[in-house]
C-alpha cells in the first residue's frame, strides 16, 4: 500500500465501523480511486446493503459525507491551458473548527505532453 493510500483506507475502515454501529447494515463496500481520474468518473464509491433502504442510503451518505471530512484530499484539476489544486472545503471546515492546521501541495506546475503519469488505482475495503 503506497504512503497516499494510508489516510484514505484508514479513515475509510472507521466510518465503515461508525456506520454499521449506526445503521442496520447486512454489508459495506467502500473504494476510493487514486491517481488520475478523468472528468465525470467516479472517484469514491461507497455500496451498502440493509434490511431497510433509509438505512443503506443513510449510511452510505454518512461515508461519503464523513471520508471526506476527515481526510485531507487535494485534487489537482488539469485544463488545457494549464492546472490548479483545488482543496478539499469539508476537511479544511472541520480543521479549523477542530484548531487543527491543513497544509496544501506544492503549487501545480504545468502538466507534461502525453498526460498524467499514474493511470487508476483502485483501494477497496469490503466487510
Amino acid at each position: 500500500m503506497a504512503s497516499d493510500e494510508l489516510p484514505v483506507a484508514a479513515a475509510a475502515a472507521e466510518e465503515e465501523d461508525l456506520a454499521r454501529a449506526a445503521h442496520s447494515l447486512r454489508r459495506l463496500a467502500v473504494a476510493h480511486r487514486l491517481g488520475t481520474v478523468p472528468a465525470g468518473e467516479a472517484s469514491v464509491f461507497v455500496a451498502a446493503s440493509a434490511v431497510h433502504r433509509a438505512d443503506a442510503m443513510e449510511a452510505c451518505r454518512y461515508v461519503i459525507d464523513e471520508v471526506k471530512a476527515s481526510v485531507p484530499i487535494w485534487k489537482k484539476e488539469v485544463y488545457d491551458d494549464g492546472e490548479v489544486w483545488k482543496e478539499n472545503r469539508e476537511f479544511l471546515d472541520r480543521t479549523t473548527t477542530d484548531g487543527a492546521t491543513a497544509s496544501s501541495p506544492a503549487p501545480a506546475t504545468r502538466p507534461a505532453k502525453g498526460g498524467g503519469c499514474c493511470g487508476s488505482k483502485v483501494r477497496v475495503n469490503e466487510s
